[in-house]
């Protein structure tokens, strides 16, 4: 037995070959590539870190079909440049092995030989590695499955000598209800009652646990490393874990994504609330943020002045903003009134007869306006 601990670079749902199509081409191309640059700095960080294994735990590849070689060659290129001890690479949902895959075949020949596939229901010893580990995986071999593929793990007669780790993909269903059954699910008390010493998942894009630093806790799983979207809510999230031979696990979640996506709503009163909006999203390196925005509010002509040269530097300095204006106006005031209708008018006595009401008095100017147009 080797008499030391065993450390892990454990990640998942790098979805590389995803096409972003709902976004502008200047920005969908760079999207696309920070999904290998992300693995090449993960693969960085393994390699400071002085990790023995780098666990990449499903979707690695965002589909089986329609990836071209190109970039195939480039994740093969980044992922040969670990120098620890082996990469352990599961297929997931997105990028299935079922056997006929040439997606997998690709990869396969252009990889070095410390590199493993995980596509067989087998155990997977690592001592030829010169780590002290036996590895169970639960690789996918369909997109969907109402049913997770725990159950040869379950039937197979542990080494308790040796570090047994099991590598999954699927629906946790404590952490992601899985609402059509349809992802492997999978739930955390179905993963404690298997004697594994350590289990490494993926496919829920939220890192578990919550926590940044951990011990004794044996059920991981990585989150994406690089945000997809703007319901991403991190900036991209892997594990450094360590297991002794005592089967003592410490761990330390680490931010690894490129870009952030920001999806929020404000209400605007005045310039420090538009302030505001600069303070949260003019931070963390802007060129790489996505944002969209939603306002809603009634405000002064000069305040909605300054809200304008405000997205316009923000359109200038992040990556990507999206804004909706619609519930955004301008506050109808007694001097707007006097100013945009006719002395002695209909509309203007009808409207400051309202002054006192704001509520109404907005509404009624607003569905004058809708007549006037």
């Amino acid at each position: 037995m080797i008499d030391k601990k065993i450390k892990i670079f454990h990640t998942a749902d790098l979805h590389i070959g995803m096409l972003f199509n709902r976004y502008p081409d200047f920005l969908k191309d760079d999207l696309r590539k920070s999904r290998i640059d992300t693995l090449s700095n993960m693969i960085k960080m393994a390699n400071d870190s002085e990790s023995n294994i780098f666990v990449i735990a499903g979707d690695l590849f965002d589909k089986v079909n329609g990836i071209n070689k190109k970039i195939i060659s480039e994740v093969s290129d980044a992922l040969n440049t670990f120098i620890g001890q082996c990469i352990l690479v599961l297929p997931g949902n997105h990028d299935y092995d079922n056997g006929m895959i040439d997606l997998w075949t690709y990869l396969a020949n252009n990889l070095s030989d410390n590199i493993i596939l995980l596509n067989e229901e087998k155990p997977y010893s690592l001592d030829d590695y010169g780590i002290n580990a036996m590895i169970y995986p639960a690789p996918c071999h369909s997109k969907h499955s109402d049913k997770n593929n725990l159950d040869w793990i379950k039937q197979e007669k542990l080494d308790e000598n040796m570090i047994n780790i099991g590598i999954g993909h699927g629906a946790i269903t404590d952490i992601s209800p899985d609402l059509k059954n349809q992802y492997y699910s999978m739930t955390l008390q179905e993963l404690n009652d298997i004697p594994m010493d350590l289990w490494l998942l993926g496919h829920t894009h939220i890192p578990y646990p919550e926590q940044d630093n951990v011990t004794d806790i044996k059920v991981f799983n990585s989150g994406t490393p690089e945000p997809d979207g703007l319901d991403c809510k991190h900036e991209g999230n892997a594990w450094i874990i360590t297991i002794d031979n005592e089967k003592s696990i410490s761990a330390k979640r680490i931010v690894t994504g490129t870009y952030k996506f920001v999806d929020k709503e404000y209400e605007i009163k005045d310039e420090d609330d538009i302030d505001n909006i600069i303070d949260d999203l003019m931070v963390n390196n802007p060129s790489m943020t996505i944002a969209r925005i939603s306002l809603k509010g009634r405000i002064d002509e000069y305040i909605m002045d300054y809200y304008y040269k405000v997205h316009e530097r923000l359109n200038n300095e992040l990556a990507y903003l999206i804004t909706d204006i619609n519930e955004l106006g301008i506050k109808v005031t007694s001097e707007k009134i006097y100013k945009e209708f006719s002395e002695k008018s209909f509309p203007q006595e009808f409207l400051l007869a309202l002054a006192d009401d704001e509520d109404t008095l907005q509404l009624a100017y607003e569905l004058i306006m809708e007549v006037k147009e």
